[in-house]
């Protein structure tokens, strides 16, 4: 993992509205914009992937959701916005979460796939409906039934999607774990599909304290609201100050609303002094976010067109079924469902509940791509063509040796069995497949410049000390 800092000729990661970073200074984030094509949506992303590896020298963009060969946890580093108020908060927040879950974790990559039907939609379905609810209570209750159709189905994504069976010995150093060996330098599960998705992943046994609950959007915030405001111990014990250092942003169950890790989220754009649950609480839902997706390392953007249409046309049928409340039963056999999927995926015997009862794993795929496939000839012809999206995502379910995750083992296996080698092929072998226009290179050095001066300005117009800053951000984001 490279140590350097994130290179000026990407522009400043604190206002940059494309290219920023995650966690840390060598963890980058690129964010397109919203788009009503699949094509639109991967020209904007190759055009970022080209200009940024471009712009990093001889470095490379990893290719995998799991990290690359990691120093000591201590000495990965922390992403650091600059000087002003708010950059400060973002650094105090990810220095936070270090000491709460460890830097190692922060390293994980993935894909936020965001999501949002158009205005039309909403209105037609609403009359189509003739509910009581305004548009927007009736959209909250519909995102919410996709999010539980979503809570009960999103093992199929880990399934097909998941690209992390395989972690470098330098990620587990500290970890308890039950990983077998695969070589001298990896690890792995034998069925697994996404690691990044299990215990090691993104994870917080802290966290199973707070009991989201998805049926209406004022229970959702009152829950999160209230674990952004309650003292937890074992972050009491962490302190304000660490080595002469803040330490995190406070000592809460969540230090701000951001902080809850979920494979899915309700959202709305949060303005400046604005948090992401106060935005929701204003104005309701406007799209959802889905964050379960592992980077595909068979694709120099991380992502394909077959991906985002399959997971588009899924997300349209979890809208479409009927969406009861998730009681605490069916909530532990949903826990049950997408842990046996990451841990044991690709075992044959896998058995998953459906209503309450067990089926074989082949049983129930069989009966949910018949469900997609009604929807996909519905909804044709039509671009894109969700037909094509089931036929070619099927194939994985009658060939698992095609799945991202045996693929990973496999073709790892024929490189010395080892995961960073296998990697490492593959970002090198991107790095020369990127070809930037003259066009979107002038472009991206214009937004790079600009967001460098904008960085300027919000640091020269700060006019609190960052004691002051905090306190009323705190007060700002308060939802009463």
């Amino acid at each position: 993992m490279a140590l350097t800092p994130h290179p000026p000729e990407l522009g400043s990661k604190l206002t940059h509205a494309k290219i920023t970073t995650d966690y840390s200074e060598n963890l980058l984030e690129f964010i397109t914009g919203v788009h009503s094509s699949t094509s639109d949506l991967l020209k904007e992303l190759y055009e970022i992937h080209c200009f940024t590896s471009r712009s990093i020298g001889e470095e490379l963009l990893w290719a995998s959701s799991m990290p690359s060969i990691l120093p000591e946890d201590e000495k990965i580093p922390l992403a650091y916005y600059g000087e002003s108020n708010v950059g400060k908060l973002k650094t105090l927040y990810r220095r936070g979460l270090g000491h709460r879950y460890g830097r190692s974790m922060q390293s994980i990559a993935g894909i936020h796939y965001n999501f949002s039907l158009s205005e039309n939609f909403w209105k037609h379905y609403h009359q189509r409906e003739n509910s009581n609810l305004s548009l927007q209570e009736f959209k909250n209750d519909k995102y919410f039934g996709l999010i539980r159709n979503f809570k009960r189905y999103s093992w199929l994504l880990v399934y097909l999607y998941g690209a992390t069976p395989l972690v470098d010995k330098s990620f587990l150093k500290g970890k308890k774990h039950k990983l077998e060996k695969f070589s001298e330098d990896t690890y792995y599960s034998p069925y697994a599909t996404s690691l990044r998705m299990g215990g090691l992943g993104y994870t917080s046994n802290a966290q199973n304290d707070i009991q989201i609950c998805y049926n209406q959007l004022s229970t959702y915030i009152s829950t999160l609201e209230k674990a952004r405001l309650t003292p937890f111990k074992q972050y009491e014990d962490i302190g304000l100050v660490k080595n002469g250092k803040r330490a995190q942003l406070n000592v809460n169950l969540l230090q701000i609303d951001n902080e809850f890790y979920s494979t899915i989220r309700p959202k709305n754009i949060a303005k400046t002094r604005e948090s992401a649950l106060g935005a929701l609480h204003k104005r309701g839902i406007e799209y959802i976010e889905v964050r379960l997706i592992d980077v595909n390392p068979y694709t120099p953007l991380g992502i394909t067109k077959e991906q985002v249409d399959f997971i588009q046309l899924f997300l349209i049928w979890c809208l479409s079924l009927e969406s009861p409340q998730i009681e605490n039963e069916e909530c532990a056999q949903l826990d049950f469902n997408f842990n046996q999927i990451v841990n044991f995926g690709r075992k044959s015997d896998l058995e998953l509940f459906v209503h309450g009862e067990k089926k074989q794993k082949r049983d129930v795929l069989n009966e949910v791509f018949s469900q997609l496939s009604q929807l996909a000839n519905k909804l044709s012809p039509c671009e894109p063509d969700y037909n094509l999206s089931v036929t070619r995502e099927y194939e994985k379910v009658e060939n698992e040796a095609i799945l991202p995750s045996s693929l990973v083992i496999n073709q790892a296996n024929s490189r010395d069995k080892s995961f960073i080698k296998y990697q490492l092929e593959l970002a090198k072998k991107y790095k020369t497949s990127y070809s930037c226009s003259d066009i979107s290179l002038k472009e991206y050095l214009e937004l790079a410049k600009n967001s460098l001066d904008e960085q300027k300005n919000v640091e020269a117009n700060d006019k609190l000390d960052f004691d002051d800053f905090l306190n009323k951000y705190f007060e700002d984001i308060k939802i009463t």
